[in-house]
């Protein structure tokens, strides 16, 4: 028996077909991009002068440039994956807030990425020798805002697949173990939260297992969304 609730092609709304060949294209765009997104260790923020600061930044060049890259594009596939998710809530429970929250925290998690991108940007758009040092070393204090701001990615990561896995179960437009998949994985990063005020080796294993959850579950969903995309079209 398939594990996929709606039958034919005839039987999903018209809005469900190309919102999940863009999803797909999307999240495998996403699940690509994120692997370029990871910064270079750099010298521990306040303890070093803007003489070692720069050393970094000149080894860490071409890692920087390529991080940089990968991040915009992050940022452009996160926005159409939000946009096709919504639609695809949307379609499977009309009249839910569902989608609104897939909307918002899309929206919230871009807008953090682009903020993380635009800090390493500091790097590779300046010429960092003629930059005077008190500018060097506060840009490079920024690292903290960064972390700080990865609290609140796992946040609105797990929002988002949440609520979308939420929807997709009830509405029935894909696999129910995707569906599944994304609600524990939401649920796994909400409660690393606690571990921000509360620490423990539970919640900061909690965190990883959301942290890497979000980055597989692109691809997962990239390759069954691009399979019930390819069974509407017969």
């Amino acid at each position: 028996m398939s594990t996929v609730n709606a039958g034919t092609a005839e039987d999903a709304p018209a809005v469900v077909r190309p919102a999940l060949g863009t999803a797909a294209i999307a999240a495998l765009a996403l699940f690509v991009v994120m692997f370029g997104t990871w910064a270079p260790e750099s010298p521990q923020a306040g303890k070093a002068d803007a003489a070692a600061v720069r050393a970094w930044a000149a080894e860490s060049t071409t890692t920087l440039r390529v991080n940089a890259f990968a991040g915009v594009l992050a940022v452009v596939a996160l926005i159409v994956l939000t946009a096709a998710l919504a639609r695809l809530a949307r379609a499977s429970v009309p009249g839910s807030p569902l989608a609104g929250v897939v909307l918002v925290s899309g929206g919230l998690l871009a807008a953090v990425n682009a903020v993380v991108t635009g800090i390493t940007l500091l790097w590779v758009l300046p010429d960092l020798p003629a930059t005077g040092d008190a500018t060097v070393l506060t840009w490079h204090s920024l690292s903290w805002f960064g972390q700080m701001l990865g609290e609140v990615a796992v946040v609105v990561q797990s929002l988002l697949m949440g609520a979308f896995s939420v929807a997709a179960l009830r509405g029935g437009i894909v696999m129910r173990w995707l569906c599944w998949l994304g609600v524990v994985l939401a649920v796994t990063g909400l409660v690393s939260v606690v571990g921000v005020v509360v620490p423990s080796a539970v919640f900061d294993t909690a965190w990883l297992a959301g942290l890497y959850g979000w980055m597989l579950w692109p691809l997962l969903a990239a390759i069954v969304f691009g399979l019930r995309w390819a069974r509407l079209r017969r």
